[in-house]
């Protein structure tokens, strides 16, 4: 499954591409409809097709790029890959179920010649002196432990002393020239180590910068390539260790996608929970694999597979394999172990700073709406906090205020100074609605709608909603303390039953409340409410009981209302 990441608005979308075309733009008609600078009506069309995906320019105004390269004609695009059309960034991820690459028809592994090393241990420790775990029960992942790890002598006498393709095909580099003077040959170990500190210094410049986890991802699997002789590569993720595993990376060393995906469950099972670095060379050779379907059906000649673990969690897992004849040695797990130790940091770094980008961009939507202390219980409520935005029908209190006379005020006034005005009364407004954990609903000219109960239940919504009108009046008296013209307003309070949550288009959701007692709110504010007069309803009467002081109004008839409404002043 191929899907495009964006953030459009501030808010973080995702986009799944199915088999086809989608076509992208600001037209209506679009598959995928994206607004931005830069984007024209019809901009760009991904294609999808044979597990594979393609993005061409449709003749847009500003066109469309790849990897900072210009599409001219189509061209294949893989997961990690940077798509812009205008000034709109898009990343495009794959992923793959485990039940479409791994198979239940798997053998242990324990040929002559299997290499397993604990992970979280140092290279060079004997891989004899790595005890199962103590909590492995016998006959289970013990005793496959036992099984996988390889007898006394067989990492020296076996596949590191075995020779390798290099050393069959070209001169002894023990009796060639190489412009060093005679006793100063490099050793295996020097090799070894040059070979390690050229990869630590790529994975240094790529891996431990900041990057988008899908781009992440992409750079792994071309340093798997670029560090051993691998010829495909696979890289599989889960969210958390109760999650199924998902490929995010499956490719060629060509850079094209493999066409059987079939992995053995034995080895990444082993792999995860024993959390040990395997090589295993020329499998075919040994009968007692015969069973391992998936093995056998690529015939692999060698293979690797370790743990992408981080701190106490392993969060994927690395597959590398050759079915040529070049087998994978020894040194080849040691590069392989480390850079997957690497390539584990950092996509738990590109995880976290996803997770802040997403953190800070819905605090900041969440701040139009709603108040520090509310906003605080939804992101600590995280993924349960959804819930409370659906919309739902709750039991709250909606209060209208507006400016008196508004049109008459800012006659003599400039645009400029009318929404500087504005601004500044809002703001003020806001912070008191805030102060009291009410939720903005909306800005409505020069009047404002809030709603007391809604994202989360308040018991005391009523008297939240009352105290806020009481204080709201007060900041208005000190801001005409610096005023000529003195500004006036009337708030009208009602509660009941009303729907509340994110309501909209497929396209552009907001948080809102709707219902009659939002209609009748607004009806006393518009015909019962006199300047500076904070008028209720029977409704809310009944709601906060005896805690303020209030006049009775008497029976009123509000337009649109076939039976009488109660009110009340609230005096303080």
């Amino acid at each position: 499954m191929f899907t495009l990441r964006f953030t459009e608005s501030g808010a973080p979308r995702t986009s799944t591409l199915r088999a086809g075309d989608t076509s992208v733009g600001r037209a209506p008609t679009c598959g995928l409809v994206v607004n931005a600078p830069g984007v024209s009506r019809q901009h760009a069309c991904f294609r999808i097709a044979n597990g594979r995906a393609y993005v061409r320019d449709v003749g847009s105004t500003y066109g469309t790029t790849v990897n900072d390269l210009p599409v001219t004609t189509e061209r294949e695009i893989r997961a990690g890959d940077a798509i812009e059309i205008g000034e709109l960034m898009l990343t495009l991820e794959q992923t793959v179920g485990e039940q479409d690459f791994l198979s239940e028809r798997a053998a242990a592994l324990d040929a002559p010649g299997t290499i397993v090393r604990r992970v979280d241990q140092p290279w060079g420790t004997s891989p004899t002196s790595a005890p199962p775990p103590a909590h492995a029960p016998e006959g289970g992942a013990k005793a496959d432990a036992e099984k996988l790890t390889p007898k006394p002598g067989t990492l020296d006498t076996g596949a590191m002393n075995r020779p390798t393709a290099e050393r069959r095909m070209k001169a002894d580099r023990r009796k060639t020239d190489v412009g060093r003077a005679s006793g100063d040959r490099r050793t295996g170990r020097d090799r070894r180590g040059g070979r390690m500190l050229k990869l630590l210094t790529e994975i240094g410049r790529t891996l431990v910068t900041v990057q988008p986890l899908a781009q992440v991802l992409s750079r792994v699997g071309d340093l798997v390539f670029e560090a051993v002789p691998a010829e495909r590569v696979f890289l599989m993720l889960r969210e958390s260790i109760d999650q199924p595993l998902e490929g995010r990376v499956m490719r060629n060393r060509d850079g094209s996608a493999p066409t059987n995906l079939s992995l053995s469950r034995t080895v990444l099972s082993t792999v995860m929970r024993e959390r040990v670095a395997m090589l295993a060379s020329d499998v075919l050779s040994d009968s007692r694999l015969d069973a391992s379907n998936s093995i056998h059906a690529m015939n692999i000649r060698s293979f690797m597979c370790a743990p992408l673990w981080n701190r106490s969690d392993v969060i994927g897992v690395l597959y590398c394999d050759n079915p040529l004849s070049k087998k994978f040695t020894a040194d080849d797990l040691e590069v392989f172990s480390a850079l997957c130790n690497y390539a584990a940091v950092s996509i738990e770094q590109a995880r976290l700073a996803q997770q802040l980008v997403d953190e800070t961009t819905r605090r900041e939507r969440l701040s139009r709406y709603h108040s520090p202390g509310v906003i605080r219980r939804i992101l600590q409520a995280g993924v349960n906090a959804e819930g409370s935005f659906i919309a739902q029908e709750r039991d709250v209190t909606v209060m209208f205020c507006d400016i008196v006379g508004f049109t008459r005020l800012c006659e003599p006034m400039t645009p400029v100074a009318v929404g500087e005005l504005l601004n500044s009364f809002f703001g003020r407004m806001a912070d008191i609605i805030f102060e009291h954990e009410g939720t903005l609903d909306k800005f409505i000219g020069d009047a404002i709608l809030a709603v007391f109960g809604a994202p989360f239940d308040q018991p005391d919504h009523a008297a939240r909603c009352v105290a806020t009108a009481l204080a709201m009046r007060q900041e208005v008296a000190r801001i005409n303390t610096a005023r000529d013209r003195p500004i006036q307003m009337r708030i009208a309070i009602n509660s009941g039953t009303a729907l509340t949550g994110d309501i909209g288009s497929s396209k552009r959701r907001e948080f809102t409340v709707l219902g009659d007692v939002v209609n009748t709110a607004s009806r006393i504010e518009g015909s019962v409410a006199k300047p500076d007069q904070i008028v209720i309803s029977d409704t809310t009467r009944a709601r906060i009981g005896d805690s303020f002081s209030l006049r009775s109004l008497g029976a009123v008839t509000l337009r649109g209302r076939a039976t009488e409404t109660i009110c009340f002043e609230v005096l303080g």
